[in-house]
């Protein structure tokens, strides 16, 4: 490796460790899902176009949603770095290192689930008539043929029964459920 190389990437790691923070490590995750994870999902040639197209937005907007639970509650929960280490006598850097990974953990394990909970639906239900779309060329009639004649009922007749049961239940009828051979379609 050259020496010019060397010391960039040097440099890199000095200037990441000096300003360690959990923060960057998970928004650099989420920024990473938030492109990758819809970009395989839409190369994925078995999958229906619609629904690769769903899932993809879907994946997308989860991690956007992430991202920026990330930055909110690592902006809410720093301010109070400094009145901590007043209190404990610790050194600011080391409260606010310690407050910025259990904002990371806490958002992660709980806020944004709650927050993909609260909005999911409602914005997928509100965008999904864009994924929904017919195209007549590409959508058929589906080709549905069925054979469903029903079976009489039986009438079972059980001699274990007392005779006072036997006038109030002369037979018992069952209805046979079974699968009649239901074409979907060509």
């Amino acid at each position: 490796m050259s020496s010019f190389l060397y010391n960039k990437l040097k440099d890199i790691c000095i200037s990441l460790g000096k300003h360690n923070d959990a923060l960057y490590a998970v928004l650099a995750i989420a920024m990473f899902k938030g492109v990758m994870r819809p970009t395989f999902t839409m190369m994925d040639k078995k999958s229906d176009p619609k629904s690769k197209k769903y899932a993809a937005f879907r994946e997308g907007l989860t991690e956007a949603i992430a991202f920026g639970s990330y930055i909110a509650t690592h902006k809410l929960v720093l301010p109070l770095a400094v009145p901590l280490a007043k209190k404990t006598g610790a050194s600011p850097k080391k409260v606010k290192n310690g407050l910025s990974l259990l904002s990371v953990c806490l958002t992660a394990g709980i806020i944004i689930p709650v927050l993909c909970n609260l909005t999911l639906k409602p914005i997928m239900d509100g965008v999904s008539k864009f994924f929904n779309k017919k195209d007549p060329k590409t959508d058929s009639k589906l080709d549905i043929k069925e054979n469903a004649n029903p079976l009489p009922a039986m009438q079972v007749y059980s001699p274990k029964l007392s005779e006072n049961s036997k006038n109030l239940l002369d037979t018992v009828r069952i209805t046979s459920m079974r699968n009649y051979g239901m074409k979907v379609g060509g």
